[in-house]
């Protein structure tokens, strides 16, 4: 059962490098889930979500975030979890899935077929006609992700040994190797100081 209570994103949710990274990272921990792991538990969740990241404006976000579609969550779930399955692929050298891949370029055309996205000079993105259409914003986060797909540096992308979360090592060395060293960093430190303790 997920809980009521809107997700609070803050910064150390956007540690990806990329939209598409940051939402296959919207979920509490990909190395060991529990019962409450999801941080998009709803259409407000998505809304604030894609204005935080700097997809939307507030107005875009307020109108995501009235979409009562019953199916929406378990699209933007299944979507998520897609993109995820192909950059965690990537990050490890392999190739991807690709019914996972398929899944994106289905939903992209979906939008794109039926007008839903517009295609714009000026921007990789294609815009939303209809930001409160759940096909829509679904769509729009498909060509996110196949936007990422061909242009991010495959070497550079990474898996956190601790948590699973995906980024893109922008560091000069490229030797970057936690999402966060504020976060899983200090918790692996933590964690050998204690086991060091224990041999004594």
């Amino acid at each position: 059962m997920l809980a009521n209570a809107d997700t609070m994103w803050t910064p150390g949710h956007f540690i990806g490098g990329h939209p598409a990274l940051d939402l296959t990272n919207a979920v509490f921990t990909r190395d060991m889930p529990n019962d409450d792991n999801e941080l998009l538990k709803s259409s407000r969740d998505v809304g604030n979500w894609l204005h935080f990241v700097g997809l939307a404006t507030q107005a875009q976000a307020t109108a995501i975030c009235g979409i009562a579609a019953p199916a929406f969550m378990e699209s933007v779930w299944e979507l998520r979890e897609a993109s995820f399955s192909i950059f965690d692929a990537l990050a490890a050298g392999k190739p991807p899935v690709p019914e996972a891949l398929g899944l994106l370029f289905k939903q992209a055309a979906k939008g794109l077929s039926t007008g839903r996205l517009k295609l714009e000079e000026t921007k990789a993105a294609p815009r939303i006609e209809h930001v409160a259409n759940a096909e829509a914003v679904i769509a729009f986060l498909a060509t996110v992700a196949i936007e990422a797909y061909f242009v991010l540096p495959r070497e550079r992308l990474h898996a956190c040994p601790r948590c699973g979360w995906l980024f893109l090592d922008t560091s000069r060395g490229g030797k970057r190797r936690w999402c966060s060293m504020q976060t899983c960093g200090n918790r692996e430190k933590v964690a050998r100081h204690k086991q060091q303790a224990d041999r004594k």
